[in-house]
């Protein structure tokens, strides 16, 4: 069963922008969102079907499913491991950079159709593996395709980003052993950014890409720091009008370290 939705409040206005974000979007003052408590040590949460596979049902993908998959990847200058998890119901991913501790996630899925989660680690290595957890039986056959991919904001395909037509953007702070999670309710091209307060540190880009069309869809990111200044954009496509974040819009929240 999913976890229950944190009882999140929308953080900061929304903005019409424009023109793309700058590093200025990042310096500005934000609004800090309140704490949520979170005692899962996962991050999942529900989740809407997603994409053209999704909207055929389980019956009609044509897919015997497998249990798991597993591997190592390394990238190079610039960019870091992302895992490509599509499935049904639910999955468990984990990775373990060299050196690292084992960070161990749930993520739901449609449980009527195949969505697409893409998860980043936010690490040059990792060991990673995807397990589904869904359905009857000790080795459930829910996982449809799973692999690791060198990226420096995560999308892979869909429609290219255009102009920022909504913007939402804050600060969130977590307690120790406690991480952030974004979440957005949205349609379209959308994109999470984040950095650590630190000065000088550098800006994590996670790209949703357009593929999700007019569907309002959640999408989530992970960014494994404690506390982060964040921005997430609704971005015109070219092939995708009214982009918007819908309903709460913008969540931010906790989640458990490991």
């Amino acid at each position: 069963m999913p976890v229950p939705r944190r009882m999140g409040v929308p953080v900061g206005a929304l903005v019409a922008v424009a023109a793309a974000v700058t590093p200025l979007a990042f310096e500005s003052t934000a609004q800090a969102a309140p704490e949520h408590r979170v005692d899962s040590r996962s991050a999942e949460a529900p989740a809407p079907a997603t994409g053209e596979a999704s909207a055929k049902g389980v019956g009609a993908t044509g897919k015997k499913g497998i249990h798991s998959r597993s591997g190592v990847k390394k990238c190079g200058k610039g960019k870091t491991v992302w895992l490509w998890d599509e499935a049904i119901g639910r999955t468990r991913v984990s990775w373990k950079p060299g050196g690292g501790r084992l960070v161990s996630r749930k993520w739901a899925h449609a449980p009527d159709g195949i969505s697409v989660r893409t998860i980043p680690t936010w690490r040059k290595s990792v060991k990673w593996k995807v397990t589904s957890i869904y359905g009857v039986g000790k080795k459930p056959k829910k996982l449809v395709k799973a692999y690791a991919y060198c990226s420096k904001n995560g999308w892979r395909v869909g429609a290219k980003p255009g102009k920022v037509g909504q913007q939402r953007s804050g600060v969130k702070r977590c307690p120790a052993g406690k991480t952030v999670m974004i979440e957005d309710s949205g349609i379209g091209s959308l994109e999470h950014k984040f950095k650590s307060l630190k000065r000088g540190s550098k800006v994590h880009t996670h790209a949703f890409g357009g593929s999700q069309g007019y569907l309002v869809t959640v999408r989530w990111t992970p960014t494994e720091m404690r506390s982060v200044k964040w921005v997430v954009n609704a971005r015109n496509a070219k092939n995708l009008k009214g982009q918007e974040l819908e309903g709460k819009g913008v969540e931010l929240y906790c989640i458990s370290k490991y």
